[in-house]
């Protein structure tokens, strides 16, 4: 399931979008080798949520009207950032695809897969710089801050049992909500808000991240491989404890609970059936949509409070589909 654009405006800017990316990656002074390199995540079938979200958070203040050069750009620097952390991060987790293909250093190597995660995150200082904008810069450059202690938060806690349901959510709070919130912000922002509308599109795009990550997670352990684009249970794999697996140590009596975590430091395939019965007969499932719910609640107070439009509703369709996806 992918969420379909069929507003001809929001399709049109993403178009736009879409071939600043390819401008931007495919300039002369690159060999053709990078290139080609390049070329192979900007043809990604990515949601593209993050500039998504960006350009409606705009749009739902300013409404129609030709779209800035300062929200293409900033729109354009929040993928190649997200572009750059996947391109890492699939190094890290050791995974062998990315929506539906093979991840960038399975394709190319991690000699090259390194470089490019770093020339993606420069070329978003070039398109930020261009925006010209001091306080988005700032901002910019905080939620990226967040965004690599938040990997490396859930790096250094691999295979540690005892993290709890705050420590985890504080983690997604910076690693994947950051980007989330500052395309919020940023969109916001860039159409001259008020600083307490600026404020609510952070605490929003906030939000929207977390019910995405959470998602994510369930996602993961329910199998839905497609869903994800990316292998089922990865998490499993490289020994990440999401949130469903928090829920369920916590849950467990002491001796279920040692056999859950030989089963997560073995990588025991055979014990994970065990594992997904607990899950599911041990109400972690339901748990874990409770707390969408908290945060779907979250997104709605705000968009209750922005201007009702074509494009704030899109917001509310976007909103939707995420909460929708491991249902």
């Amino acid at each position: 399931m992918a969420f379909e654009l069929t507003d001809p405006q929001i399709k049109q800017d993403m178009g736009i979008v879409h071939r600043e990316l390819h401008r931007v990656l495919s300039v002369s002074r690159y060999s053709k080798s990078i290139r080609h390199a390049l070329d192979y995540l900007v043809q990604s079938p990515g949601k593209r949520l993050r500039p998504l979200l960006a350009i409606l958070s705009y749009r739902s203040i300013v409404g129609d009207g030709e779209l800035p050069m300062a929200v293409i750009r900033f729109s354009a620097a929040l993928e190649l950032i997200h572009m750059a952390s996947l391109v890492h991060d699939d190094m890290i987790d050791a995974a062998e695809t990315r929506h539906g293909r093979p991840a960038f250093h399975r394709q190319f190597g991690t000699d090259v897969a390194i470089p490019v995660g770093v020339l993606l995150y420069s070329i978003s200082l070039k398109l930020l710089a261009d925006v010209g904008h001091i306080e988005v810069i700032s901002r910019v450059s905080r939620a990226v801050d967040q965004l690599c202690g938040g990997e490396l938060d859930q790096v250094l806690s691999r295979n540690h049992f005892d993290v709890t349901v705050p420590d985890y959510l504080l983690v997604l709070k910076k690693k994947t909500s950051a980007l989330f919130s500052l395309a919020s912000w940023g969109g916001v922002r860039l159409a001259d808000a008020s600083r307490n509308q600026c404020q609510g599109a952070s605490h929003f795009g906030n939000a929207l991240g977390l019910l995405f990550q959470v998602s994510d997670d369930v996602l993961d352990f329910t199998g839905r491989a497609k869903e994800l684009l990316k292998g089922a249970n990865q998490d499993f794999v490289v020994g990440e404890i999401t949130l469903p697996l928090i829920v369920l140590l916590q849950r467990l009596n002491p001796a279920e609970r040692g056999r859950a975590v030989t089963i997560m430091e073995q990588r025991d395939w055979d014990g994970l059936a065990w594992l997904s019965e607990q899950l599911v007969g041990a109400g972690v499932i339901d748990e874990c949509e409770a707390i969408m719910r908290r945060y779907l609640e979250r997104c709605n107070v705000y968009l209750g409070g922005v201007p009702v439009n074509n494009y704030s509703q899109i917001l509310r369709d976007v909103v939707q589909f995420i909460s929708n996806r491991a249902k």
